[in-house]
C-alpha cells in the first residue's frame, strides 16, 4: 500500500530538487566556466537547514526516530509503557524549550538586523527554521499521543 506522503516531506522533496541543481550549476560553473556563483552556496546551506528540521518533524510521525529496539524485548511489557511514555514527554518538552529558544533568537535577529553574507538576506527567515519545525514537532508528538501518526 502507498503511504501519503507529509506535507514536510513534500517540502523537504523540492528543496531537495533545488540543492541538487544548485550544486551542480556550481560545479560546473567552476570547472567549465571557470568563475563561481557566490550565492548558491548559501542557499544550499539554508535550505538544508529547514530540510533538517522538517525532517525531524516527519520522523517523529513516523516513528523513525533512533532508539534501540532491543531493549524492549527483553523488558517487561509494562515498563516498555512507561519508558514510552516518558520518552513522549521528554520529546514534548524538549520541542517546547526549542520552540521558545528558537523564537528567542529569531528576535534577536530581527532586534539586530543580521543579514546574510552573500544576499544581504534577512538571517531570521533561516532562524524560524527552528521554532516553526519544533511546533509542527509538538503537534506530531500530540498526534502521537492521540493514535493518529506513527504509520510507516
Amino acid at each position: 500500500m502507498k503511504q501519503k506522503m507529509l506535507i514536510e516531506e513534500k517540502i523537504i522533496a523540492v528543496l531537495m530538487c533545488i540543492m541538487v541543481l544548485m550544486v551542480a550549476v556550481q560545479v560546473l560553473s567552476r570547472y567549465v566556466i571557470h568563475t563561481s556563483i557566490s550565492y548558491t552556496e548559501e542557499i544550499v546551506r539554508y535550505f538544508f537547514v529547514w530540510a533538517t528540521f522538517l525532517g525531524a518533524s516527519a520522523a517523529t510521525y513516523r516513528k523513525k526516530h533512533l532508539s534501540v529496539a532491543a531493549t524492549f524485548k527483553i523488558i517487561p511489557a509494562l515498563v516498555v509503557k512507561l519508558i514510552k511514555y516518558s520518552i513522549g514527554i521528554a520529546a514534548l518538552i524538549f520541542s517546547s524549550l526549542l520552540t521558545l529558544y528558537g523564537l528567542k533568537i529569531v528576535h534577536l535577529q530581527i532586534k539586530t538586523g543580521q543579514t546574510t553574507a552573500a544576499l544581504g538576506f534577512p538571517m531570521w527567515i533561516i532562524g524560524l527554521a527552528v521554532p516553526v519545525c519544533s511546533i509542527i514537532m509538538i503537534v506530531r508528538l500530540v498526534m502521537l499521543a492521540l493514535g493518529k501518526g506513527g504509520r510507516e
